[in-house]
């Protein structure tokens, strides 16, 4: 199921130009199917024809209510289907949200999408934080806080313990299942880990199907965590940086659908005017917590040169985030988007190294060490079949792992001067460091 949503995700709903038709697509419910195959189907309220050269990618007929991406052409005025792909959900079945769209200061519009049918509602007066309590499972309740948020700090002393995970991409259950298992929340998806630092490595978004609910979990977490004198540290991925500039290639077929729908870009939903958005928007790229220096792709040698504090570095992350645009010629001064910025580099890696310029020798990974005073750089971005050390000395750490699937759901836990590989199950694998 994974293959084909990514097809219909990269392959379908760009838009592409051949000659001189312009190819199509859509994402939305079957309201007709017709009885022979040169018939016409009804789609999203749309007559599309179709031919004897159209692909219908589906082993059972189709049926009324179901979802399908449909590439098309027009031609004299009339849609001529090329592909008709269903997805194999129903319409129906389709909930999402909430998303908050704060319209000023004081007033919020919140969107749901309950059944396939969307739901909006408006909070006016918001002069202090408003619960909103009425909201339909999993989320069930958010708090809408008329304040910005504050830019986190970049650098930490060393906590009692701490949990880093990265790459979820929207697999709520997952994730939700191995920080329950970890004792990091509860089976009501509270915080019971004290005072202990919970670190998102980026990339908690684009291909699951459960995205919006994970950023929920996890913005209630960052609020509880802080009021148990905990922590909980979101460090910006290139999907969310993709997201927000409006790089759609990799979203979940079900938020075409959403976003339909609700009639707004997919991009708009996390704006710089909306809750999620703007918790994105302050949020640091880098971070130190202790010795170790957690980055999403990795820290370049290339961006060393730069000698850029992690504070400053962290501006011009921020600064680089749609719909600001950062120029330059070097990741020092446009860290977003250069290929060794801290959201793309993969140059720790053998298989990579040479479309960066060669594989970051020991010694330029110990410079940047000695520069931030660290031990470990904790990386995501790029998978790896198990949490652990890139290198022999343990000066990489990386903790990509696939969260689609429920038996590699890993973690890096640091705790009582040492490191640990956490399984979803709960259970500990102490690493070696230097073995």
């Amino acid at each position: 199921m994974d293959r084909i949503l990514w097809w219909i995700c990269v392959a379908i709903l760009p838009c592409l130009v051949h000659g001189q038709e312009q190819r199509q697509a859509l994402i939305e419910e079957i309201q007709k199917v017709p009885t022979d195959a040169s018939g016409d189907w009804i789609i999203g309220g749309q007559v599309f024809a179709a031919l004897p050269t159209t692909q219908i990618n589906s082993v059972r007929k189709p049926t009324e209510g179901q979802l399908a991406a449909v590439e098309y052409t027009v031609r004299d005025g009339k849609r001529l289907a090329t592909i008709i792909q269903p997805i194999g959900i129903n319409a129906a079945d389709v909930h999402d949200g909430p998303y908050v769209i704060w319209k000023d200061a004081t007033t919020a519009d919140l969107l749901l999408m309950v059944g396939g049918k969307v739901i909006r509602k408006t909070y006016e007066n918001i002069t202090a934080p408003l619960p909103i309590d009425d909201l339909p499972s999993p989320v069930n309740s958010i708090i809408l806080d008329p304040r910005s948020p504050t830019i986190p700090q970049a650098n930490w002393k060393q906590p009692s313990k701490l949990m880093a995970i990265s790459d979820l991409e929207g697999h709520y259950e997952n994730a939700k299942e191995f920080l329950e298992n970890s004792k990091i929340i509860n089976s009501e998806g509270n915080w019971i880990w004290g005072t202990g630092h919970l670190v998102l490595v980026g990339d908690l978004v684009d291909r699951g199907n459960q995205v919006t609910e994970l950023m929920w979990l996890l913005h209630s977490l960052k609020q509880q965590a802080q009021s148990a004198g905990g922590q909980l540290h979101y460090i910006l991925g290139n999907h969310e940086a993709m997201v927000m500039g409006g790089d759609l290639r990799y979203i979940n077929p079900k938020y075409h659908f959403v976003t339909t729908r609700m009639g707004l870009p997919y991009d708009r939903l996390f704006g710089v005017d909306t809750e999620i958005g703007r918790w994105w928007r302050s949020s640091n790229g880098v971070e130190t917590v202790g010795n170790l220096l957690f980055i999403h792709g990795g820290y370049s040698p290339v961006l060393d040169r730069a000698q850029l504090d992690i504070k400053t570095l962290n501006e011009r992350i921020r600064a680089g985030l749609a719909p600001a645009r950062s120029i330059g010629s070097t990741p020092g001064e446009n860290p977003v988007r250069h290929q060794h910025g801290p959201f793309w580099y993969r140059g720790y890696f053998e298989q990579y190294a040479v479309s960066w310029g060669g594989k970051a020798t020991e010694d330029e990974i110990q410079a940047i060490h000695e520069r931030h005073g660290t031990k470990h750089v904790v990386i995501g971005h790029t998978v790896v079949d198990k949490v652990g050390p890139v290198d022999k000395k343990g000066a990489v750490i990386a903790i990509d792992v696939k969260w689609q699937d429920r038996e590699k759901c890993q973690g890096l836990l640091q705790q009582d001067g040492g490191l640990w590989r956490v399984l979803i199950n709960g259970q500990r694998e102490k690493i070696e460091i230097g073995r």
